[in-house]
């Protein structure tokens, strides 16, 4: 590629949307591009079914960067997935391909678009510190600790979100200063600065359209398998509900079933609801997203003619 900024293709869209079939079929089109998930879920080896993976099959014919990339018993973080990102980016395009980042964690794709935040490391020792309290006395009581420590950030972050608070008493206690302060500091640079960004987005016009799939698919990902998967999970990692990976839509539920706190009858019906008004707030973030081209669900086609369309301007096939 005899490019100064070599190009990045950004592929968003709400769950059900059709992402992953896209992504596959323009690869067979394109050979130069390589699949990089964009999924919070599917990073972790384990989680199969209630992620909707794909199969060992479809993983195997198209390989996909970031699925089954790491064990349940550690956390895979957004600065994690930042830094993976980036090394595999470069990595790919050493080979003279060009990535497809396919996925719907629309914080993921922010965060690569805008870049982050030069945030201090993981503590783990502070980490396993906070969790145990978490574990004794609440995540109530570690949300005073940071309402003393910082009451802005307590006051922006949810009493009940364990996850960020245990990372925002982590920054503040690594640095001296403010969430904010820290947040406000020196920035990785955005991905416009140094690569082509093509952006595109699968956008339902009907919204009924993609409720109807995510009803059909639903059934697929909740059920026996699901509470099989999640036993197996428990038996091996002894999960705490606060895991990134069981607070994921459907695994939050079948975990609340497999715990006695719902009733299996209600699962298929709480997943779908919590699935729902997931693909509202990704939509949601899609509409504000600014150099997106949007397809409805069914220009597949559309969609990949217009890639090809881009592709040629930059001499690529």
């Amino acid at each position: 590629m005899k490019l100064i900024k070599k190009p990045i293709i950004f592929l968003l869209g709400p769950t059900a949307s059709g992402k992953t079939d896209w992504a596959i079929n323009w690869q067979n089109q394109f050979e130069v591009l390589e699949i990089i998930s964009v999924d919070s879920v599917m990073v972790y080896k384990e989680c199969n079914v209630g992620s909707a993976k794909p199969s060992n099959a479809i993983l195997k014919k198209h390989p996909h960067h970031l699925v089954n990339h790491v064990s349940l018993d550690s956390i895979f973080s957004v600065a994690d997935f930042y830094d993976s990102a980036m090394k595999i980016i470069n990595d790919i395009h050493a080979r003279d391909k060009i990535p497809l980042m396919v996925g719907g964690s629309m914080m993921y794709f922010n965060i690569l678009k805008t870049g982050m935040s030069t945030l201090p490391p993981a503590d783990r020792i502070l980490r396993e510190d906070l969790e145990k309290k978490i574990l004794i006395n609440g995540v109530d009581a570690l949300h005073e600790d940071l309402k003393r420590l910082d009451p802005e950030a307590a006051k922006n972050i949810d009493s009940h979100d364990s996850q960020r608070i245990v990372r925002a008493i982590e920054i503040i206690t690594s640095t001296g200063r403010s969430l904010n302060e820290n947040l406000l500091s020196e920035q990785t640079g955005e991905l416009k600065e140094k690569y082509t960004l093509i952006e595109f987005g699968i956008f339902p016009e009907d919204r009924a359209k993609l409720h109807e799939r995510i009803e059909s698919r639903q059934e697929t990902l909740v059920g026996e398998k699901l509470l099989e998967e999640i036993t197996n999970i428990q038996n091996i990692f002894d999960l705490s509900a606060e895991h990134p990976a069981m607070k994921a839509i459907n695994y939050r539920q079948g975990l609340q079933v497999v715990e006695g706190k719902l009733e299996k009858s209600k699962l298929f019906e709480k997943s779908l609801f919590a699935t729902r008004q997931f693909a509202k707030r990704q939509c949601t973030w899609m509409r504000g997203w600014k150099n997106l081209i949007y397809f409805d669900l069914h220009q597949a086609e559309q969609a990949a003619e217009q890639l090809k369309k881009q592709l040629n301007l930059l001499e690529i096939v």
